[in-house]
Parts: structure tokens; sequence; C-alpha cells
């Protein structure tokens, strides 16, 4: 007969407090709190791994089979009423706040959800867990779940098959399975964090671990509790969770840390010792019972609240936390309990079958109308998305046809080179210099014996990767380079792609002494926000991103800045300054009806070109006195230029000009 044991709840309790405090990312005095609160599902992996085996390895012993047909019933009816529960009750909201995009994600994320395949389907996006933008994804949670389920599909009938041929080496099986998957676990991570994060194979070991106390436990009857080693589990869990960091390499061998301590805890913790007490008092067994209605819930509403607060201050996080406990609690007494004991087989499995085919309806609804686009058309008009995403395609043709012999200009950066370089083009001296335009975006970029290395992180950036090692290591462009343009986000400032400044000067060390200027960002707002969200929540022009940018500030001492480059000769392009001086009053926010960033850091490139233009042409002196102007023409000059080149005998007449 099954014994409830309330200190199991106590310790899933923890960590569904864990996880959840670690999404809402409270802060104190500039410090994140909790920042290792993601062992929380390390825990919950072990913790499921114990129970479901123990069922099964009962059941086996009990009759020698497995009714499979019992048992995926059981995780059906624990798993998907609260999961559509949730779903239905975030569709208007996605419908009403997320933008096309962000609606297509939303949409084959749940999509992805139903059939168990979030993980997979997060790792072959780029979601990069923990990132602010993944804070947004109201599903991204789910990829859990989708690791527990694809783990118990097979689970079962190995196990099955194990126990009936190799019973006498049933320990060992595990055991070398368990340590085929942390190995895998420890070298994957190396190169591929986020696959051995999002993984089955990778996570298995943790699952496993359960397991193989559940066999024990089976078999030989419960350890007696001891207060040490309870006490040393529940240690080694709280620890983990609250001195591991973002920087600590997970999962890998630190995970084994929690994982040991959850087993201790869960092998010697009972009523008898102080740990199992704590764990096991009322509150602590009330919010594990609870736990994965809490689960359920807390993203979605993190998510959508994050998306139309100006300010998701700690203040915004408790009332998100106060709402999550308040439907999690109503999810898990009128739909999570009842539908777990409810007898009505068939009006369950009716529910059910019929929810899956409402949600995979909206689903594909969602994804055959491409995010329903035409809700943005009120504050950002079809024909000027139109004509901004036509300008964005043309940045990986921009290189086609290379001059031999002609001086170069190399416009290099991240994610932001796409769109400063396509406006540049429009004012660099063509007859003159011959562009060439690069991104490492997600590129691992090394210099090495004198050659730029720099493979893709996924094989989706391998179109930006290849390019720019190509380009980057070919000496005879590099021979004629006349002027290397940085355009990078925050570039004295953002840790990722901290190389960018040794791969200028080694650059420069190859060029016909090139010069570089590196350019500085326009407006953006924080990481949690997106313009054309605040727009469209707010239906609101690009106006309110402007008075919502919190960057860059005015007078900002550069050469205190973490990655100023004081060893390297370059010129800094103030746009802002040289634009507006830092008075948002004067400052443009749009142009053609394009705004001046769609998402919170990355200007349009139709915004782009008539900023520069209105730069170039009005603040002169300023760049000639740079040296810009020895690279950019002004608008009215080439405007000039194509008058005069138009006309009879253009030549002499230009020939004649002082």
């Amino acid at each position: 007969m099954k014994v409830y044991r309330p200190e199991i709840d106590g310790l899933r309790a923890i960590s569904v407090i864990a996880v959840i405090l670690y999404h809402a990312e409270f802060t104190v005095a500039g410090h994140t709190l909790l920042q290792g609160g993601y062992i929380g599902v390390d825990v919950f992996f072990v913790i499921s791994g114990f129970l479901i085996s123990q069922i099964l390895l009962t059941e086996i012993e009990a009759t020698g089979r497995i009714d499979f047909l019992k048992f995926y019933a059981r995780r059906a009816r624990r798993i998907l009423p609260a999961l559509f529960a949730v779903i239905f009750a975030t569709i208007p909201f996605a419908y009403c706040l997320l933008l096309p995009s962000e609606l297509l994600d939303y949409a084959n994320s749940i999509g992805s959800a139903l059939i168990f395949g979030s993980n997979i389907y997060f790792y072959l996006t780029a979601a990069l867990y923990g990132e602010p933008s993944t804070l947004l994804k109201p599903f991204l949670h789910t990829w859990s779940l989708s690791v527990e389920e694809q783990f118990y599909i097979g689970f079962p009938f190995l196990l099955l098959i194990v126990l009936r041929y190799l019973k006498s080496r049933f320990l060992p099986c595990v055991l070398l399975v368990a340590s085929l998957s942390f190995v895998l676990c420890v070298l994957i991570v190396r190169y591929d964090q986020q696959q051995a994060f999002y993984s089955p194979l990778t996570r298995a070991w943790e699952l496993l671990a359960g397991t193989l106390l559940a066999y024990h436990e089976v078999r030989r009857g419960r350890t007696r509790p001891r207060p040490f080693l309870a006490a040393a589990g529940l240690v080694l869990v709280l620890g983990s969770l609250i001195f591991f960091g973002k920087d600590t390499v997970h999962p890998g061998r630190l995970t084994l840390i929690p994982v040991i301590g959850t087993c201790l805890v869960l092998a010697f913790a009972g009523q008898q010792n102080a740990a199992g007490r704590l764990l096991a008092s009322r509150p602590a067994a009330l919010t594990g019972l609870i736990s994965y209605s809490l689960y359920l819930w807390h993203y979605p509403v993190f998510a959508f609240w994050r998306l139309t607060s100006l300010n998701f201050d700690n203040g915004d996080k408790l009332l998100a936390i106060a709402v999550t406990v308040l439907v999690a609690v109503v999810s898990f007494v009128v739909i999570e309990k009842p539908f777990r004991h409810t007898r009505r087989s068939r009006a369950l499995w009716i529910t059910l079958s019929s929810s899956v085919a409402t949600i995979a309806a909206a689903v594909l609804s969602a994804i055959s109308m491409a995010g329903f686009p035409h809700r943005l058309d009120e504050v950002y008009s079809p024909l000027a998305q139109a004509n901004e995403a036509r300008l964005e395609s043309t940045f990986l043709s921009l290189n086609d046809n290379i001059q031999a012999a002609k001086p170069i200009i190399f416009i290099i950066g991240d994610s932001h080179a796409r769109n400063w370089s396509i406006a540049l083009k429009n004012y660099i001296d063509t007859d003159r210099y011959q562009i060439v335009a690069v991104s490492y975006l997600n590129c691992m970029v090394e210099i090495k014996n004198d050659i730029v290395k720099a493979p893709s992180r996924a094989s989706i950036y391998d179109k930006y990767c290849i390019p720019f090692e190509k380009y980057i290591n070919d000496k005879s462009l590099l021979s004629r380079t006349k002027a290397i343009f940085l355009t990078s986000l925050r570039p004295f400032e953002y840790t990722v792609n901290p190389f960018r400044f040794e791969l200028l000067s080694w650059m420069k060390s190859h060029s016909d002494d090139a010069r570089i200027f590196v350019f500085g960002n326009y407006f953006q707002l924080e990481e949690s926000q997106s313009c054309l969200g605040l727009m469209f929540q707010r239906r609101s022009d690009a106006s309110i991103c402007l008075r919502e940018a919190t960057y860059p500030p005015a007078n900002q001492h550069l050469d205190q800045l973490p990655f100023f480059p004081s060893h390297l000769a370059f010129t800094y392009v103030d746009i802002v300054k040289l634009h507006c001086d830092y008075d948002k009053e004067k400052c443009l926010t749009s142009s053609r009806g394009v705004p001046f960033i769609t998402d919170w850091n990355h200007l349009t490139a139709e915004f782009l070109t008539t900023l520069i233009g209105d730069i170039l042409e009005k603040r002169t002196a300023d760049l000639r006195g740079d040296g810009l102007l020895d690279f950019l023409v002004p608008p009215h000059a080439r405007q000039s230029e194509r008058t005069a080149s138009s006309q009879p005998n253009a030549g002499r007449t230009s020939s004649a000009s002082p």
C-alpha cells in the first residue's frame, strides 16, 4: 500500500518556489536574488524519477507486468487537464498582446507542448534559457514537461525488459545508462550548453538517480531515517539554489550536488528527524501539493505581466506571484484534483480529445495566418512593413560582385551590422570604394595563428558566420582596406562578443593603415520591452518608445566603460549627439511610417537611412573634422553628382569645379 510522504511535497515546495523566484528576478541593491533557482527543475526530475519508478517497480513485483494503458492514462490525467486550462486561458491574452512573430512563436510552442516536444522546439529556435528575451515566451517552461514525458515514453518498456530478462543485472544496467547520460551531458555542455540543457539524453541521469533509489526501496524496504544525512541532503539542495548562478556550467558536474542532495532527502528524511519535519510542515506540504499548478501558471503570468508593464519592478513581481498562487489554487481545486481522481473515464477522454482538437485548430490557424499581422495595421502600416522587410532582405547580397583592386570599406558587427550596412551603403562613395559587410552574429570568433575561426553556435547562423570567416580571412581584401566601421550593441559595454576590438586591431594590422570608426547606438528600451509591442498594446506611434528609452545616457564617460579599447586608435561617432544632442523633443522617431526600432535595440534600415542622411546634411563640418567624410557622401553632394553625371559634358564640368 502506498504511504503518503508529506516531506516529498515539502521538497517539491522548495523546488517550485526556487523556480518561481528565479524567473521573477527580484533585485535588491542591484543584485538579483536566487540566481541558482533553476536547480529546482533538477530536483523535480529526481523526485519524478523516484515516484514513477516506485509505482512501476511495485507493479512489476506484484504482477510481473506493466499495465501500459493504465500508466499512460494516469500520466494524461496528471498532466493534461491543467496544461490545457493554462493554454485556453492564455490564448486571448496572446492574441491581444503578442506581435505577429511572437504569436507565431507562441502557437508553435503550445503546438510542440501538445506533443511533448517543446524542449526540441526551443532548442531549434535558439531560445537561450534564462536570457531576457525568453522571459517573454509564455510556454518556455514546458520544456521540462517534454523532457519528462519523452523519458517516460520508452522508460516503462525498457524497465520491464531489463527486469524480465536481465533481472540480476538490473542495477548495473541502470547505472551504466545513467553514467552514459551523465558523461554525455558533461561532454555536450562544453560546446553546446543549450543542447545539454534541453536534451532528454543529457537529463536522463537525473531521473535515473530517482530510479536507483526507488529500486532499493522496493526491493529492500525504506532505509531507516538518518537525521544527519537528511540534513546534509537539504543543505546540498539549498546551497545549490543559493550559490549556483548564471555562470555555473549547467547541467554538468556540479549538477551532481543537488541531485545527490535530493536523493539523500528522499532516502533519509522522515517524521523522526528535523529535516523531515520541516519539509512535512503543513505550509510546505500544501505548497508541494499544488506545485504542478504553480509551475504551469507562473511562467505565462510573468510573461504577460512583463509584456504589459513598462517597469516590472519588485512590487509588480510580488503581485504577479500573488496572482499565480491564486489561479494555481483554483486550478488545483477545480481542474487538477477532480480530473486526476474522476471515475468518469468516458467524459474525461471526450474532454481531453476535444481540447486537443480545439487547441490544434487554434495553433494551425495562427500558423497559417502568420500570426494575424493585420492586427498591427493601425500602428505600423502594411506598406511600411513591406518596405522595411524588403530593405532588410538585401543584407546578404551586399557583397556580390566584389571588384578587384578597388579600395575596401569593411562594415562589421553583431546583429546591428545588417541594417547599418544597408543604410551606410546609400552614402558610401561606391565609385571610389568597395563595401564588404559582414556580421559575426552568434559566431564563436577566435584569432589563432593569424587566422580567424568563426564557427556558428547553431546552423541557422551559418549564413552569417561562413561569409564572415571567408571575407575576414581574405588578405587581398584586408590589404586594401581604407576604413573599418564597427556597428555593435553598446560597443564598450556589451559582454557578448568581447573579441570585437581584438578583431579590429588584427584587421588593421593587415590593412593599408585603415581608419577605424565605432558607431554609437541610438535610443534603446529595456531588454524586456519591444517598441512595436508598446505601440501595439497602447495603440501609439513610436514616440512612446523614445519616451521610455533608458539608453544611452547623455555625457557618458566612454573611457570608463569595461570594454573601452584604450590601446586602439579609433573615432567614435555619437549619432544621438550629432542628430539631436540628446534632446528627445528634437529626435526623430520614425521614417516613412517605419519606427526607429521595432524590438528593444535594433534600428530599422529605413530609419537608419534617414538618420544618417540627416546627420551628414546637418553636421558636415563635424564629420569632416573626424575624417568620416573621406568615406561618406552627404545626400546633397550625392544628388549633385547624379545631376551632373546626367548632363552633357558632365566629366569636364565636374573637373572644373573647386
